[in-house]
């Protein structure tokens, strides 16, 4: 990041890319105090010199919205997610493993939120598009159906959110092992 800034300049493409990318790892790490500087600064960067609607923008908006999420800060996360999904929509389709992506972050933001009447539609179409698109074995639909199992349980749907639980379970242990932190999310 530091030869970065020095030889090609804050807002070079490349130096963006440090700055989103240690913010990255900082907040992986848990240090979310540190990260949201570098991921707001990779944030307003690219807005400024990629526009809006570029995906490495959507990214970044996509990672402060769920920085935020992880802080707690629900109210601030939710507008910058909607728009990561809106734009995801019209730029890379109903469809692009991206907007399904988009699709679940904001859905269980809404789910924390205890908003379930909102965020059951999102992981519905999420997860019924990512078995059309992925097939009912990908990673990224079992994630969703796990997701939308974990909604209808807390709706209180046990009958509809069971089979679902289950089936992801299965599969996951199937693909992944039984040590794996999705199979073992499942589990639990």
């Amino acid at each position: 990041l530091e030869a970065g800034r020095e030889t090609l300049g804050d807002r070079h493409p490349d130096t963006l890319a440090s700055i989103n990318h240690l913010g990255l790892l900082l907040k992986a790490k848990g240090d979310l105090a540190a990260a949201e500087p570098l991921v707001r600064e990779a944030l307003e960067a690219r807005r400024e010199t990629l526009g809006d609607r570029h995906p490495d923008t959507l990214s970044s908006i996509s990672n402060l919205g769920t920085l935020l999420q992880e802080k707690g800060d629900l109210g601030a996360a939710e507008p910058l997610l909607r728009e990561d999904l809106k734009v995801s929509r019209e730029t890379l389709g109903e469809r692009h493993p991206g907007t399904l992506g988009s699709m679940r972050v904001l859905g269980m933001l809404l789910y924390a939120k205890d908003d379930l009447a909102c965020a059951e539609p999102l992981l519905r179409e999420a997860l019924e598009v990512s078995r059309e698109t992925l097939g009912d074995r990908h990673p990224d639909t079992l994630i969703f159906i796990s997701n939308l199992g974990k909604l209808l349980r807390a709706k209180g749907d046990f009958a509809t959110a069971e089979p679902l639980l289950r089936e992801a379970l299965e599969v996951q242990r199937e693909t992944l092992g039984d040590r794996h932190p999705s199979t073992l999310d499942s589990l639990n």
